[in-house]
């Protein structure tokens, strides 16, 4: 298929949808739900996905990214994963999410703001938390918020403007941990135990630190994401 032309609502106006898929020795456990992902999203925007282009999994590591725009259903192959952090640095953003939009709750081609919140976290090993404009948690820049807090787990409901991301989905119904969704400020954070992100790019990945304060723990964080590798094997 051609490159995207600049007449395409994608090229001009962030008019697009996208999923990133992790794949790794040419296999990609999660893919039946990117698509079913890629599809919510491209149905939301009025668009159309053609799933052959979405068939053929590369062969070895990396990150198969998958477009649609109007003018086409497009793939990108990048080889190579770069190293999970450790864990993450989280501080509050500046910048924020409209809760309604299809910019923060699907993944849009539209993603200054994410861009713009990334940034603010000064680092690969980084983070931010973005709130919608209530003040309730939406998600991080790069990827979905979970914490424990008071020994329960709690993750921003949908319509607070999170994404229904793949690894967000795999521990609401598949890692046997019961998952309060709902809406909450910032103060939440500040009381949890332990906070961890998702994303299909990293997997799961603790909170060491929150807002400077002193280092959080992160063992469970550590268990579910040795739960989610073996179940991605």
């Amino acid at each position: 298929m051609p490159g995207v032309p600049i007449s395409d609502a994608g090229f001009r106006h962030g008019v697009g949808v996208f999923e990133t898929v992790r794949v790794e020795r040419g296999k990609a456990p999660w893919r039946a739900w990117h698509v079913e992902s890629i599809r919510e999203s491209a149905q939301a925007l009025g668009l159309r996905v053609e799933e052959g282009e979405l068939e053929k999994i590369p062969e070895g590591d990396g990150l198969w990214r998958w477009f649609v725009t109007e003018t086409g259903t497009r793939t990108w192959w990048s080889a190579g994963l770069d190293k999970v952090p450790g864990s993450y640095s989280l501080k509050l953003a500046r910048v924020g999410v409209w809760s309604s939009s299809w910019e923060a709750r699907y993944k849009t081609l539209s993603y200054l703001s994410r861009i713009q919140g990334k940034r603010e976290a000064e680092g690969m090993d980084a983070e931010v938390a973005m709130l919608n404009e209530k003040g309730e948690l939406a998600s991080a820049a790069m990827g979905n918020l979970f914490w424990v807090k008071g020994g329960v787990w709690r993750t921003p409901a949908r319509e607070c403007g999170c994404r229904a991301g793949t690894v967000r989905r795999w521990v609401l119904e598949r890692s046997g941990k019961k998952v309060e969704e709902g809406r909450w400020g910032a103060e939440e954070l500040d009381q949890a135990e332990e906070i961890f992100i998702t994303n299909a790019r990293v997997g799961i990945v603790g909170v060491g630190r929150w807002a400077g304060q002193k280092d959080k723990r992160m063992i469970l964080s550590a268990q579910l994401a040795e739960a989610f590798r073996a179940a991605s094997a």
